[in-house]
């Protein structure tokens, strides 16, 4: 459909061609009222002496001629002259200014197919005015940005076999072994097995919730909640693995805190993946503080560490799917970096907002806020 239509070069002109035939015409017809109607008044002002007088003058006294009416030379071959030039101008003009446009857009087409044949790393550099030096500046943009995205999902795809071929390895060896007979079946068998296990399930678990979130199906439960309640339940939760680990976990809130409006078990979820990020990233000795305070229409929760923290280069991208500061995938510090990207879109999906403020090796401190309660 799009190739039967004119191209724009040509609807240009066609469009300043019919602009300049309509100016001539109007011109032309205005001059030739107008000169006409000059002529009509001089004939009315001169009429006596444009008339012939009948009486002969003088002998050897020529009769003075009368007044000429002026007269409106080679208008037509000047209009037509006119028309002329304005169709050269039209055309030059037109060509100038569709090739200004099409010629950026056209870069931009080419670029667009190469994209779409996989070609991510591709840049414009295109003039033409300011609106397409932006639309080329948002074209450039939305590359990188499928540039990342292509990144992210080829590493996402290494890091999601990586993190189920190790336990897989580990659970068939073992139980290949069992079989065999060449192990026993005692508890520091079982402990290693469910280990596995539970680092199969966390994964599934993950994109099970990454999935839902996608999808647009996160059904939340919203109810209002006390603040208070929800920080004792993640300071008990979490209890065993900071004294483990020897860290110190302290929750606080403002006094008077009214209850927010949330989903109870989404919000721990939350929360639960920020605590448990900062004990994977806190050496032992260190602390992690869980903290509510109110703010206008909301209450903000932050969890601060003393742990090893993000480099500035980072930072921007720690919300993104499948994106981790640990190239190493390493399991103590591994996972497949969907806790926060979960953790952002069920704050989201609350009405409230998410944000990082860290300095590599002076911890991290992540904030996000819910909505207060209605008094009603």
């Amino acid at each position: 459909m799009s190739r039967r239509r004119p191209s724009l070069r040509v609807t240009l002109f066609l469009v300043i061609l019919g602009v300049s035939l309509v100016c001539i015409v109007a011109s032309a017809l205005l001059s030739n009222y107008l000169s006409h109607k000059q002529i009509g008044e001089f004939i009315q002002q001169h009429r006596q002496e444009l008339a012939p007088s009948g009486t002969p003058g003088p002998p050897g006294m020529q009769e003075q001629p009368p007044p000429q009416p002026p007269q409106p030379h080679n208008i037509n071959l000047s209009f037509v002259l006119a028309g002329v030039l304005g169709l050269v101008l039209a055309l030059v003009l037109s060509f100038v200014l569709a090739g200004r446009i099409s010629r950026p857009l056209s870069k931009l087409t080419a670029a667009t197919r190469r994209i779409a044949g996989g070609v991510y790393q591709e840049r414009v550099l295109i003039g033409g005015g300011r609106e397409v030096e932006e639309l080329g500046d948002a074209f450039n943009t939305l590359t990188e940005s499928l540039d990342r995205n292509e990144q992210v999902r080829k590493n996402m795809v290494a890091d999601i076999a990586h993190e189920l071929r190790n336990p897989l390895a580990t659970l068939r060896g073992q139980l290949e072994l069992l079989q065999a007979g060449k192990i026993e079946y005692d508890s520091e068998t079982i402990d290693s097995l469910m280990e596995d296990a539970v680092v199969l399930s966390r994964l599934i678990e993950d994109l099970r919730q990454l999935s839902i979130v996608e999808a647009g199906q996160l059904d939340l439960e919203l109810a209002p909640v006390s603040v208070e309640d929800v920080l004792q339940e993640i300071a008990a939760r979490f209890k065993h693995e900071t004294s483990l680990k020897h860290l110190v976990l302290e929750q606080k809130s403002e006094p008077g805190l009214p209850p927010i409006v949330a989903d109870r078990v989404r919000l721990g979820q939350v929360l639960s993946n920020l605590v448990a990020n900062s004990i994977v990233h806190t050496p032992e000795g260190g602390s992690i503080m869980v903290e509510a305070r109110r703010t206008e229409g909301h209450v903000t929760f932050s969890v601060r560490d003393t742990g090893t923290g993000v480099s500035g280069e980072d930072l921007p991208l720690l919300f993104e799917r499948f994106y981790r500061t640990d190239r190493s995938r390493s399991r103590e510090t591994g996972g497949a970096g969907l806790g926060l990207s979960i953790a952002k879109s069920m704050v989201e999906a609350h009405g409230g907002r998410i944000w990082i403020d860290s300095t590599a090796g002076k911890g991290t401190a992540i904030f996000f806020t819910i909505p207060i309660a209605a008094t009603d």
